[in-house]
């Protein structure tokens, strides 16, 4: 009753309001209607029992761990399920999509947390709660009445080749200058990267496999400006084949995490004077650069290590430059 009274008050409003208008009307709606006819919308509370709860998130761990997905990411997994449940104050079997519908409505009125970010939450839930039904421990999955989220269209965009410079040169020794070549020519994710070692690289072939997500493993190359640098930086660190490809400054032993790597390039970027300077944003300028020299969009997948075209779409910036010689030369 009260999720088709709210329906039919959003669709009058659609000719009238914007759709960030509509979103928050959306919002202020699923947030005070909520609850308002518990028993006629059977969304009761039902006690299952803390441990029924905890044994379904161990069984859906455990499923994943055999799945070769990281006990990292599950975390996160964990934790928004554990995050829900609490604010609802409600069991897994009793949760309803009216429930995560306010759940969503108020982490965005109330806490300001932008929509791709809960887009990733409810994706979260979603795989939890498709777990469930597959095992036959529910009957449904609450996070499909939630619905699409409209997501905010922000475009990443990849280094400039002047940025790229200035990055260069602010490079305070070969170390750094190694690294941002190393990522910039692999596309290499920061924790593949961090978790390196010399005896990886095979120099003369200019090559190196690293294992992406799912344990999946890829070949990527250097290009001669990265072996340059590279083999400058191990050869001043006089390292061995078991020790780590980038380490701390002064403990070649110790590897190099992938915080460290991260704060590194901030401090980088300071220097340098460019902004939003992150290991990802590497990822982005070569597979863009890759595709800008003509390079077919699936082989700028299989670099990358996606296992989906959408994704590589993403991350490949369509330059302006290029759209203006297109058209003179097309139109």
């Amino acid at each position: 009753m009260i999720e088709q009274i709210i329906k039919n008050v959003l669709n009058a409003m659609t000719s009238r309001l914007d759709p960030e208008q509509l979103e928050h009307l959306s919002n202020v709606l699923y947030l005070n209607f909520h609850g308002k006819e518990i028993q006629e919308e059977h969304t009761e509370l039902v006690d299952t029992g803390e441990d029924g709860d905890e044994a379904k998130i161990r069984m859906f761990v455990a499923s994943k761990i055999a799945m070769n997905r990281k006990r990292k990411t599950l975390q996160h997994y964990v934790k928004e399920v554990r995050n829900v449940l609490a604010f609802l104050g409600k069991s897994i079997d009793a949760v309803t999509g009216m429930d995560l519908r306010m759940y969503y409505g108020y982490m965005r009125e109330k806490r300001g947390i932008k929509a791709v970010t809960m887009q990733t939450r409810l994706h979260y839930l979603s795989s939890f709660w498709d777990f469930l039904i597959t095992e036959e421990l529910v009957r449904s999955n609450p996070v499909k009445k939630v619905g699409t989220l409209k997501l905010e269209k922000e475009i990443k965009k990849p280094f400039s080749a002047e940025e790229m410079e200035r990055l260069r040169d602010a490079c305070p020794g070969v170390r750094d200058r190694a690294m941002i070549e190393f990522l910039y020519s692999t596309g290499v994710r920061v924790s593949e990267m961090a978790a390196l070692n010399v005896g990886d690289i095979e120099m003369g072939r200019q090559e190196l496999i690293v294992y992406g997500k799912g344990s999946k493993e890829r070949k990527t190359y250097l290009t001669d400006s990265a072996k340059f640098y590279l083999k400058r930086y191990l050869k001043e660190r006089d390292a061995k084949d078991n020790e780590p490809l980038f380490s701390a400054e002064h403990h070649p032993d110790r590897r190099l995490t992938v915080a460290g790597i991260q704060y590194m390039l901030r401090q980088l970027g300071a220097r340098a004077g460019v902004e939003k300077t992150h290991p990802h944003r590497f990822r982005r300028t070569i597979a863009t650069d890759l595709l800008a020299r003509g390079m077919p969009i699936e082989q700028v997948k299989e670099f990358l290590g996606h296992e989906k075209l959408d994704t590589t779409l993403i991350y490949c910036t369509v330059k302006e430059e290029q759209v203006k010689a297109s058209h003179r030369k097309y139109a």
